[in-house]
């Protein structure tokens, strides 16, 4: 135990919260450094507020301060992408993806869902999965700001992580972006992770948590592949604890493991 604790003394000291990612358009120049673009219609790519829409439309959607990401509305088919850099996720116990948005209800979701806006990661540049549209925000009011947080638990460990905001439609709604942010917490997790042992893996119905170090667990989340939260559990300062899965589809899940020493994460298989 008193090993264990000194290891924790000594990796926290190199821990700690990072800010990984982070843009607000403020620079003045479109596409930010490190971030691209693409267009299917010339006429309609994403650029700021304040060059592609009048008056009326940068009120409409502004979001903070002088920048905002947009793309504007056409009768036509149009896929546009906004794509982040680069970024790595070594060595991190947690990171979370936050970002702003304002879009059109009527247009993208009820009655007339017209298009979609897709946020979606990459490990390789090529192939991507989307964290997030429009219609997961359930009802919501045309073009107030969307304030979004996406747990990327899914992603730790991954040394060339891109996100990207793709738009898709015909006859749907101009959008805006804003804020973005990806941060995460560096170090003691990872000798945490390892201390904690998940069993069975792969599991039906229970899977349960010990660990030998005594060390106390707080709560329990569960995320799935593309990081949404599935299940959440108070651990009411225990030191191992059984979870019932059984209502989880078939996949891959990540468990974020609070406890007093810190966070960790624990990859688990549901049959």
């Amino acid at each position: 135990m008193k090993k264990f604790l000194l290891s924790i003394i000594l990796v926290s000291s190199f821990s700690g919260f990072s800010q990984i990612l982070s843009e607000d358009f403020e620079s003045g120049t479109f596409p930010p450094d490190g971030w691209t673009t693409s267009t299917l219609v010339p006429t309609r790519p994403w650029g700021l507020t304040t060059d592609i829409f009048n008056a009326t439309g940068q009120a409409t959607f502004d979001i903070n301060g002088i920048g905002t990401a947009a793309i504007g509305w056409i009768a036509q088919d149009n896929v546009a992408d906004l794509t982040s850099p680069a970024f790595s996720l070594v060595g991190y116990g947690d990171a979370i993806f936050d970002f702003n948005v304002k879009i059109g209800f009527e247009y993208m979701v009820d009655p007339f869902p017209n298009g979609d806006l897709e946020v979606q990661i990459s490990t390789d540049g090529s192939n991507w999965t989307t964290l997030w549209v429009e219609e997961d925000q359930g009802v919501f009011v045309d073009y107030e700001t969307l304030s979004i947080s996406l747990d990327l638990a899914a992603y730790l460990g991954e040394a060339n992580v891109q996100v990207r905001f793709l738009y898709s439609g015909n006859d749907a709604d101009s959008l805006s972006v804003d804020d973005i942010m990806i941060t995460g917490n560096l170090g003691v997790q990872q000798v945490l992770a390892s201390s904690f042992t998940t069993f069975p893996n792969p599991t039906r119905d229970v899977i349960s948590i010990s660990n030998n170090e005594n060390i106390v667990l707080n709560s329990i989340k569960i995320t799935d592949i593309n990081g949404r939260t599935v299940k959440q559990i108070q651990a009411d300062e225990i030191n191992a604890a059984p979870i019932n899965v059984s209502e989880l589809s078939s996949g891959v899940y990540f468990m974020t493991i609070s406890s007093n020493a810190g966070n960790a994460v624990k990859k688990f298989i549901k049959n």
